[in-house]
């Protein structure tokens, strides 16, 4: 893949870099508060079952969105985010965290990956299976 990181000032800087022709969004490990402290919410499990007002910490979720929901996520003004764009929906069944290194890039590839968007604090690295798309970012930034 090809890469670059950027320095970023703000969240449109990251907005404006995602291609908004790809709207198969995986988020890994999406933490939506990043103080370690309680809170109360309603969880509402896949068994349609709903936890009302509990207590919940350290929440950390796998999150599949589209373009109109990732925008409100980088709104949220996550330090570290770590955004995978594909052309097609990820199977249930793949588990990003769960690859082997070596062999993570190739099997994400096959299974559509096109660019990956990870945000640590004022950096963005953006890897890419297409070359023009980091040279396009390059060349924007000079």
């Amino acid at each position: 893949m090809h890469e670059i990181t950027i320095e970023i000032d703000s969240n449109e800087d990251i907005w404006k870099l995602i291609d908004k022709s790809l709207n198969y969004i995986f988020i890994s490990n999406f933490s939506p508060y990043s103080y370690i402290s309680w809170w109360k919410t309603d969880l509402k499990l896949p068994t349609s079952q709903i936890l009302k007002d509990i207590s919940v910490r350290n929440m950390s979720l796998d999150l599949k969105v589209d373009l109109v929901t990732l925008k409100e996520i980088i709104e949220l003004n996550t330090k570290s985010l770590i955004i995978y764009q594909f052309d097609k929906s990820i199977p249930n069944t793949l588990l990003i965290t769960e690859l082997m290194e070596q062999s993570k890039e190739n099997i994400l590839i096959q299974n559509g990956l096109k660019h990956l968007f990870i945000i640590n604090f004022e950096f963005l690295t953006i890897k890419s299976c297409d070359e023009s798309f980091i040279t396009h970012i390059q060349n924007s930034k000079k």
